[in-house]
């Protein structure tokens, strides 16, 4: 397998360096899943939260239902790279999957429990794909449960799902084709009108005005506050966005671009 290595933040500094990162790779037309620069975002946020680059995140992490999930590949280069856990794999065939987590700990490694996963319990869970990729998919299983059970700091606190979890469908690769997405009625924002029972969202760039009067949660307006506490909020709020419902990534989203457009203001 191969190894991923840690991602030099530095690299997408602020968040305007994201956002052109996303644009970038959301307007290459190659990543199907996030043709809009606001779901490159997502992706690159969350990939970098566990010190993983933009790339990585576009291709091994996937937002379903308002969740991260993370291909096995990456969950098994998080392990390996850590330099504090390893994992290997004992078994490994179309009925069973088991994989043994390592720890080092004064200096050698200690074995710290297994994660078995079985074709039973597959499709007690309804895994897809299991009559195609039975063991691609145990494996993905086994993985995911024995990060969550043994080293769940690796992947930073985020809670650990695989795509098929939250079911997707995948491909032998681990890479998501399909997703069973949960309809909703369409609930219109401030900005949106409903026409034929589509929502259309209307057109409206905000005005540096407009971004002044935002408040914080202490009813401060954003114009107020000094652009260090702004910078401050950036970061916030970019980190909110990632796992956020689609109403509160509207609202997340209007707020990002309201300190946006003050901090660049001040720079003029």
């Amino acid at each position: 397998m191969n190894e991923i290595v840690s991602y030099n933040d530095k690299v997408l500094a602020t968040m305007d360096d994201v956002e052109r990162a996303a644009r970038a790779m959301a307007g290459s037309g190659f990543f199907t899943d996030a043709a809009q620069a606001s779901k490159a975002v997502v992706k690159i946020l969350a990939a970098r939260e566990i010190g993983l680059g933009p790339f990585a995140g576009m291709v091994g992490v996937n937002i379903i239902q308002g969740k991260p999930a993370f291909s096995a590949n990456i969950m098994a280069a998080c392990v390996k790279k850590s330099g504090r856990y390893n994992y290997r794999v004992t078994l490994m065939t179309d009925a069973k999957c088991s994989i043994v987590f390592s720890e080092k700990i004064d200096g050698k490694w200690v074995e710290i429990g297994t994660s078995d996963f079985t074709i039973e319990e597959a499709r007690k869970a309804g895994t897809k794909n299991l009559d195609k990729f039975p063991r691609n998919m145990l494996f993905a299983r086994a993985m995911s449960n024995g990060v969550r059970w043994f080293c769940p700091d690796v992947m930073n606190g985020s809670v650990v799902y695989t795509p098929e979890e939250l079911g997707a469908e995948t491909d032998q690769e681990g890479n998501v084709v399909a997703v069973k997405v949960v309809e909703r009625a369409p609930k219109p924002t401030p900005n949106e009108e409903v026409v034929d029972g589509e929502v259309v969202e209307e057109t409206h760039e905000m005005t540096l005005q407009e971004a002044m009067v935002y408040e914080n949660s202490d009813g401060q307006q954003y114009g107020t506050l000094p652009s260090e506490i702004l910078q401050s909020m950036e970061l916030a709020i970019g980190k909110a966005l990632k796992g956020a419902d689609q109403e509160q990534y509207d609202i997340y989203t209007k707020k990002l671009k309201a300190v946006q457009i003050i901090l660049a203001s001040r720079k003029q």
